[in-house]
């Protein structure tokens, strides 16, 4: 008989397949990343194989990193001896990338967790910031050093400039992939038809792609689109095959000259940073696939909790089963099989048609068909039962009807509790109280162990239950909560500051379902703050239909709201300055324009210019530079009107809209505007700095003309501020299609930093 191998010799061989496999993945990248080299003959628009090491390495103890980043070396450098690159030429290149490559990993080990890395947004971001910037820069700043000293300084910013972005765009394109990958993925999750799906989607999208890269204006902004739908409509792995395979299709394009990446404007991207479009739509379409992963996971948990209470439901002291709108027993917990004589095997092989007494099927039939038309939401009878061993007993059946998220029924709950006694003896009546008492304490550990906030009344709308998460939400206890109107202790407001619900009784889910966040359901606790919650309310009623009270179910949903809070500011706001962004703006601006229109109103709309901002940038640093802009968005916010909606476009650029305003008010205010920054004073690090300001003005009082046009007239009287001395005002002249100056003595040029 042969020997089995000894485990160690088995590991050894899997460890050393893993190491070829990425020493000829790695050597397969470098190749096509170098052919692009040669033909553009600058640094690689794209370099992947770092982008591969990095989730790699992240996957593998540390101990086994060595041999990893050997198995990379030699893939790199097979590459390049089959280019005939020197060895020493590439060597330096060769051991930045491993460099980059550990230091990212080992960062990501730190900031990441080991089992799902982008298990949410705030994880993503983590990684946005270690690997797509830091880690780039760093490498970028070494490969510098290497050539300091034999490159012009022009050509060693663009080669920094080249070395980052692509870097990080591969990056951003390939190690999402690799980290959330789990061994399998594919063979469990991706059937034929889902497989077809992707497929699909993938052609449309790099259809879509290659026909903005090709025809349309603005390309990168129409390829935002098809890449945000698949972020939104797919699972984040496969959103990210389709991120990764447009980034290379862009890359290829480029390359072999059939498209152009640069945009179809006058000033020209540097070629260092010709993929830095790419970057910035790839950023946006990952976080929303992000965001996307974290509501599916949200509902998946929700999912889990009715799964644990029906797991509880399996242990209740009375008989429960769940069965098929066929009518099959799908599953039956042990006091049903203890009830009617069978074992769970058998009764599941059965429909309940099988074990009802004749006379009583029509009636549950009959209920049972209304329940399927939607005509009741529950049925409780009492029928009749055949056991095992032919004596028939008499039970109280309760059934409801579970459906999908398209209304299509899945199973019925029956409960089904013995009364036979009760039918023939007093005595009965006595153990049934005892069996109703267990089972309600039975009800209440089942209610303690749930997620939810739950609590009952009676039929005067006064607490007669809390359970302790009930408890931990209102700040009050049951005790304290017990006889109390349920008015009082649950505090429930459409939004933080809205209406607070006076009849819970009559409250519809249905209502709320689609309302705002900001108008969605808020719970105010007792010293406990607020909540976001969903709230189910449930009536309850006795046989004969008489209400006697309801069940009021609270799920604390605080933290998807709050995600959604955050998503909706950031797709409005400039994250630097908090004003609004260039989309948010031109919303004001297509509101403005509808005001023209319907209620006569004329605007003035005003383009802000800093000077001398490239100064203190180039001095001082980027770092002053960003605080010189949120200061100076506070300056300006502080001499404005409420009305008034000012936006920062981009750099030291600045658009503001004074809403229902005449011309001369318009100049007035712009002017006191520029004057203010004039003579603004920037400290930084104990030194002062003088910026001004430029701004041109134009007035809207036409609905004909569009915004973008407005927006054109305003810049060309900021340009012809600029131009004229800066630190000064200029109308837009509509007649002759000039500017003409807006005097004022306050106003003067400021001084150089």
């Amino acid at each position: 008989m042969e020997k089995s191998k000894p485990p160690s010799i088995t590991i050894s061989r899997a460890n050393w397949t893993s190491h070829v496999l990425l020493g000829i993945s790695v050597c397969l990248l470098a190749l096509a990343c170098m052919n692009v080299i040669q033909k553009s003959s600058s640094l690689a628009g794209l370099w992947l194989p770092t982008a591969l090491m990095i989730p790699v390495l992240f996957r593998h103890r540390y101990r086994d990193w060595l041999p990893l980043l050997c198995a990379s070396a030699l893939g790199i450098a097979a590459a390049h001896s089959v280019l005939g690159t020197p060895f020493l030429r590439y060597l330096p290149y060769l051991l930045n990338n491993l460099f980059e490559a550990a230091f990212c990993a080992a960062l990501l080990r730190r900031l990441l967790p080991e089992q799902d890395p982008l298990t949410g947004l705030g994880y993503w971001v983590r990684f946005l910031m270690v690997a797509v910037i830091f880690c780039p820069l760093v490498s970028a700043l070494i490969m510098i050093l290497f050539i300091l000293n034999i490159q012009s300084p022009v050509e060693l910013q663009s080669r920094f400039a080249t070395w980052f972005m692509s870097e990080a765009v591969a990056i951003l394109a390939l190690t999402p992939l690799g980290l959330v990958y789990q061994r399998g993925y594919f063979r469990k999750n991706l059937t034929s038809g889902r497989f077809f799906g992707l497929l699909l989607t993938l052609i449309i999208t790099l259809a879509a792609g290659f026909l903005a890269l090709k025809w349309l204006p603005y390309t990168f902004a129409f390829i935002t689109i098809p890449l945000l739908w698949c972020a939104i409509r797919l699972p984040r792995i496969e959103a990210f095959i389709i991120f990764l395979s447009m980034t290379l299709m862009i890359a290829l394009l480029h390359t072999s000259g059939i498209v152009s990446v640069q945009p179809h404007t006058v000033v020209q991207i540097p070629q260092g940073l010709i993929f830095l479009p790419l970057l910035l739509i790839l950023t946006p379409a990952n976080a929303m696939a992000m965001a996307m992963h974290a509501l599916r996971a949200e509902k998946s948990h929700i999912t889990q909790s009715e799964n644990r209470f029906r797991n509880a439901m399996e242990y209740s002291a009375i008989g429960m089963a769940l069965v098929s709108p066929q009518g099959r027993l799908l599953q039956v917990n042990k006091s049903l099989c203890n009830l009617l004589g069978y074992e769970a095997e058998y009764l599941t092989t059965l429909t309940f048609q099988e074990i009802t007494y004749q006379e009583d099927l029509g009636k549950d039939l009959a209920m049972l068909e209304q329940l399927l038309n939607d005509e009741i939401q529950t049925y409780t009878m009492e029928k009749r039962y055949l056991c095992r061993n032919g004596e028939v007993i008499w039970a109280l059946l309760a059934v409801s009807l579970v459906r999908d998220e398209e209304h299509n029924p899945l199973y019925f709950i029956s409960q089904i509790e013995d009364i036979n006694e009760l039918k023939h003896t007093e005595m009965t009546n006595k153990r049934l109280s005892e069996a109703l008492h267990e089972e309600k304490e039975l009800m209440h550990i089942t209610l303690n162990s749930i997620n939810e906030a739950v609590i009952s009344t009676d039929r005067n709308m006064n607490i007669t239950f809390m359970n302790p998460v009930a408890e931990k939400m209102t700040g009050w206890t049951e005790e304290q909560a017990q006889g109390q109107p349920v008015n009082r202790i649950v505090l429930i407001s459409k939004g933080q500051d809205g209406p607070l619900i006076d009849n819970l009784l009559h409250f519809d889910i249905n209502e709320n379902l689609h309302s705002s966040v900001e108008r969605s359901l808020v719970l105010h606790g007792h010293h406990t703050g607020l909540f976001d919650v969903q709230l189910a309310v449930s009536p309850l009623r006795t046989l004969k239909d008489e209400p006697i009270g309801i069940v009021l179910v609270l799920q604390d949903v605080s933290r998807s709201r709050e995600l959604m809070r955050r998503l909706s500011y950031s797709a409005s706001h400039d994250l630097l300055t908090g004003l609004s962004n260039r989309g948010s703006f031109e919303s004001s601006l297509k509101k403005a324009l509808n005001l023209i229109a319907t209620a006569h109103q004329s605007h003035c709309l005003a383009f802000i210019d800093l000077d001398h901002f490239k100064a203190i940038n180039d001095t001082a640093g980027h770092a002053a530079g960003d605080e010189l802009l949120r200061q100076i968005s506070t300056l300006m916010q502080e001499h404005m009107r409420n009305s008034d909606r000012l936006a920062r476009l981009g750099g030291d650029e600045f658009a503001l809209i004074l809403f229902d305003c005449p011309v001369e008010q318009g100049l007035n205010t712009l002017s006191k505007l520029v004057s203010e920054i004039n003579q603004f004073e920037f400290i930084w690090e104990d030194k002062i700095y003088r910026i001004g300001a430029s701004a041109g003005l134009t007035k809207m009082n036409d609905p004909t003309v569009s915004g973008s046009e407005y927006m054109a007239q305003a810049d060309k009287a900021c340009y012809t501020a600029k131009n004229n001395g800066r630190g000064r005002v200029f109308r837009y002249e509509p007649q002759q299609k000039t500017a003409s100056v807006h005097t004022d003595d306050s106003i003067f040029p400021p001084e150089k930093p």
